[in-house]
């Protein structure tokens, strides 16, 4: 449904173990090489997604979330291509990770989806932390995608999240929109190992996932 959902938004506005034997030298030595087993790499896949997991627990346990938090967020990284940790940062400025908060306009969850975003992505519960945070993702990729050929990429998208898309001009001239991308990029800059400079009005950059 959520991906249905992205959908509507775009078109409205995502080696076996082995002992390789070389040629015999003229005096008779064998030269092997040992490839990696894919038990072993396996094993080393599964130590990785361990750590990243540890660390992203460790991030939102000091920003006031629960730990059990951290695997959706992984999820919703690799499902929509966009960093964790960023998501994590939006998830924080948004409502400090309180899964029942509402706003004033009828922002909902972790997130803060508004009651169209919701709609569009066929949210069943805005309170459900899975639910919320994957459809928060969902919506942060389409305005990843819609000012992706601008050089500041990154601030039109937050600010596209937080305001709602709408013109260039609209945007960079919004003092609130401002406001809500320098806090998300304070942050994201302290648990990323690549922080982006936060610039007035725009940095230039993407902090959409590396694959």
């Amino acid at each position: 449904m959520i991906l249905q959902g992205m959908l509507f938004l775009s078109l409205a506005g995502l080696l076996p173990t082995a002992f390789d034997e070389a040629p015999r030298p003229a005096n008779g030595t064998v030269r092997q090489t040992v490839l990696a087993s894919p038990r072993s790499c396996s094993l080393m896949q599964a130590q990785k997604s361990e750590q990243e997991l540890h660390r992203m627990a460790t991030m939102v346990r000091c920003l006031g979330g629960k730990p059990e938090y951290a695997k959706i967020l992984l999820s919703a990284g690799k499902e929509f291509d966009i960093d964790p940790i960023l998501l994590a940062a939006v998830t924080c400025v948004e409502s400090s990770f309180r899964p029942k908060v509402s706003s004033g306009r009828g922002a909902r969850g972790l997130m803060q989806l508004r009651p169209i975003v919701l709609n569009v992505l066929g949210v069943t519960d805005p309170c459900d932390p899975h639910e919320n945070i994957m459809a928060g993702a969902a919506y942060l990729r389409t305005c990843f995608d819609r000012y992706a050929a601008r050089p500041e990429g990154t601030f039109l998208a937050l600010a596209a999240y937080n305001i709602g898309p709408g013109p260039v001009e609209k945007l960079t001239r919004s003092d609130a929109a401002e406001r809500f991308v320098k806090k998300v990029l304070s942050v994201y800059n302290r648990f990323t190992d690549s922080p982006i400079p936060i610039r007035q009005k725009g940095s230039g950059l993407s902090v959409t996932k590396k694959r």
